[in-house]
């Protein structure tokens, strides 16, 4: 997973899951870019009506902006611009979790270590085995 460009986002951890460092605009836009795949602003705006109402070039611009941050890319070669994802959905979460983990190391160090440590009770015994396996322990 490599992300295009370093994506700069904030972290809300009281939103849902893409919202969490997304605007709800901008996470509403990318949920569907990446249930359609390829796409245009025209149908990821007729998507975005049937649940609320919104202006054409509120999602035009958004989409833009979702552009220059890298996290769309932008085909300017037909009438109609297509956009899709620089990420797939999972290599998204996966950057956005690697970003939140590693500005709680580089912020808290020891802190966070610890914390995370005691918090492995929460796992339970399959989430403690899986972690150990990843980490490279198979006793």
């Amino acid at each position: 997973m490599n992300a295009p460009q370093e994506i700069k986002f904030r972290f809300n951890p009281s939103s849902s899951k893409s919202k969490k460092v997304l605007g709800p605009l901008e996470g509403d836009i990318m949920e569907v870019v990446w249930e359609q795949g390829p796409t245009t602003v025209s149908a990821v705006h007729k998507a975005l009506r049937e649940h609320k109402e919104i202006a054409y070039t509120t999602v035009m611009t958004t989409m833009s902006r979702l552009a220059k941050k890298g996290l769309l890319n932008q085909d300017r070669s037909a009438a109609s611009y297509v956009y899709s994802a620089a990420l797939s959905k999972a290599d998204f979460d996966k950057y956005v979790v690697a970003g939140v983990i590693r500005a709680l190391l580089n912020d808290y160090g020891d802190t966070f270590v610890d914390c995370f440590v005691d918090m492995l009770d929460d796992l339970g015994p399959t989430g403690r085995e899986r972690l150990l396996k990843a980490a490279g322990f198979n006793g």
